[in-house]
């Protein structure tokens, strides 16, 4: 006998398997947990980032919708209205009353445009118009009056808002023209547009550019954000006059580009930006973020996070090895229980000198008993299928006998009534259907069943003196749906036995073969008395709790003699359980429906 002495090569295997499949883990896992938090980081970066654009978005439009409320006000002050109709259409000559009363008008709308000034962030109202040359303000004073007769002469805000067909003109930061100071501001203009005589006078509201770039300045921006605003020609006005921004000139080209182009929002390693329109002004605001903080921030949590998971794993192949050496001793000591074996006094287990792996060494010991026990597993399966089968030749067996006495009854009959002539006919159908049935086939196409079926429906025609009849319907289809041998006929021959006996003449018999939804289905109808209910409410309960049982066999069907439970039996064993039947009463006459799935072939 072979002393094996193992080294423990299981263990080391199982070790370094198991361990780089915890590597492995670890790594995966290490990505998925980075990939998940930088993800995640992205998520709460865009949706931060959204949040302030809305918010900030929303400001830019409530400011510039104040300056809009500002400017309606005064366009639809009614006495302000008639004082402007009536310095659009007077006169160049003016007497001394009419002086006076010009005097009047200009005080109501020097007064009218003060009270515009309830908003703290209004920096100046203006009233105008170049066609009849006047001008009115109040604010911030504008003292070069030669300036002001140039702006004025030179406006184009009416031909602007003609244009644009729009009630009021939104100007971006821009420089005061009305001032000779560099003083940029924001402005808003509207007309008198409720006929053509004051259509042409200008009210227009400015505020601080101070005001804007408060509203645009968050703490929270430091260096890496920045909102811009763009104009509808995708220029940008704010900042205003600025050259350098959070992000390089390049990536800011490509984010006017983008907008430009229809997309609202981008997020790219480098940088990222959104995007929203206004609904009231034509301009676009922009948050634009420079991204370098966000990813060394993500480069250093990555850094930490595999760190973390490489000195677990380590612990953990630590803790792996001591339990595997605990492990593997029953192990051990279990191949040199194995080695000593003998399968009895004689015999030992051969086993190979050059093997050191222990469960090589099990699987060698215990192979060849595995081929004993398989080839016993053989022989009993094959004396269950010889079982099965020497079974079902019983049951179909009894057919033929059966069948044999009831012909030759038949053809006696006969010839006592018609003569040889009828009696030879009925002797060549019974030759043929005798050939059928001693046929060595036991599964045949169905249309060889049919055929026989057929020769039997003409043979107990002529010997029932012509009272029965039969009608056949057969799907081409099925002609080759291998079904057992005799299955048919014998629902055909209970029709004579049992249907008809009590019945009187003509006997109708009705057969078809169709496929319906996948499904092959026999009916088989006659016009006698039908089944008794006694023998209705069997046949459900041999359906129930014979044929569904997930244990049936044919031992489970007693040998004793031709019935229906014989050939339900034979059909439900020959399509696998895939069958079905019932069995009912019309008036007259029964119907027995046969049905199964088609087999894929």
């Amino acid at each position: 006998m072979i002393k094996h002495k193992t080294k423990g090569k299981f263990k080391l295997r199982l070790f370094f398997s198991v361990g780089s499949l915890f590597i492995c883990l670890a790594l995966i896992v290490s990505l998925l947990f980075s990939t998940t938090a930088i993800r995640n980081a992205k998520s709460t970066e865009i949706s931060s980032s959204q949040i302030v654009l809305d918010r900030v978005s929303a400001q830019v439009d409530s400011l510039y919708e104040q300056m809009n409320i500002a400017a309606t006000s005064i366009t639809k002050n009614d006495s302000l209205k008639q004082i402007i109709s009536s310095l659009n259409t007077a006169g160049a000559e003016h007497t001394s009353r009419e002086y006076m009363e010009q005097l009047s008008e200009e005080r109501i709308i020097q007064k009218t445009l003060i009270n515009m000034m309830f908003s703290p962030i209004i920096s100046n109202v203006m009233l105008y118009n170049r066609e009849c040359g006047y001008f009115y303000y109040t604010g911030i004073y504008l003292s070069d009056r030669e300036l002001i007769a140039a702006t004025l002469a030179e406006n184009r805000a009416i031909e602007l808002l003609t244009e644009a067909n729009a009630s009021a003109l939104y100007y971006g930061p821009h420089l005061n023209d009305w001032n000779s100071s560099s003083r940029t501001v924001l402005s808003v203009c509207k007309n008198f547009s409720d006929n053509s005589i004051t259509r042409d006078t200008m009210v227009e509201i400015q505020v601080p550019y101070s005001v804007l770039a408060d509203i645009c300045t968050q703490n929270t921006f430091s260096n890496e954000k920045e909102i811009l605003i763009l104009d509808s020609e995708y220029n940008i006005i704010y900042p205003y006059e600025q050259d350098e921004y959070v992000i390089t000139d390049e990536q800011l080209a490509s984010v006017l580009e983008n907008i430009k182009n229809g997309k609202t929002d981008n997020f790219a390693n480098s940088y990222s930006y959104n995007s929203s329109g206004s609904s009231l002004t034509p301009f676009t605001t922009v948050l634009i973020s420079n991204n370098k903080t966000m990813q060394s921030q993500n480069i250093s949590y990555i850094a930490t996070t595999v760190f973390t998971v490489l000195l677990v794993l380590l612990a953990a192949l630590i803790i792996m090895f001591i339990i595997l050496s605990v492990v593997t001793k029953p192990l051990k000591q279990l191949i040199n229980h194995i080695d000593n074996l003998q399968l009895d006094q004689d015999t030992c287990l051969d086993l190979p000198e050059d093997i050191f792996d222990e469960f090589e060494i099990i699987n060698t010991s215990f192979n060849h008993m595995l081929k004993r026990l398989e080839q016993s597993i053989a022989q009993n399966y094959e004396l269950q299928i010889r079982e099965s089968n020497a079974n079902l030749t019983a049951l179909q067996a009894q057919i033929n006998p059966h069948f044999l006495y009831n012909a030759l009854n038949a053809i006696s009959a006969a010839s006592e009534v018609y003569g040889s002539e009828v009696t030879t006919r009925m002797c060549q159908g019974f030759s043929s259907m005798m050939r059928y049935i001693t046929s060595k086939e036991q599964i045949v196409p169905l249309i060889e069943e049919i055929n026989h079926t057929k020769n039997y429906l003409e043979f107990m025609k002529i010997s029932n003196d012509g009272n029965s009849s039969y009608e056949l319907q057969i799907d081409s289809s099925l002609y080759d749906l291998r079904i057992p041998k005799l299955t048919i006929q014998p629902f055909v021959e209970n029709c004579f036995k049992h249907a008809f006996e009590c019945s009187a003449p003509p006997w109708k018999i009705s057969l078809q073969f169709y496929i319906s939804q996948k499904q092959w289905i026999i009916i088989v109808e006659d016009n006698g008395q039908g089944f008794p209910d006694d023998v209705l409410k069997e046949l459900q309960v041999f359906k129930e709790t014979t044929l569904l049982d997930r244990n049936f066999s044919y031992k489970d069907i007693e040998i004793d003699g031709l019935g229906l439970y014989n050939t339900f039996a034979r059909l439900y064993a020959h399509f696998s359980c895939k069958f079905d039947f019932t069995v009912s009463n019309l008036s007259p006459g029964s119907r027995i429906t046969m049905k199964g799935v088609l087999p894929d072939d």
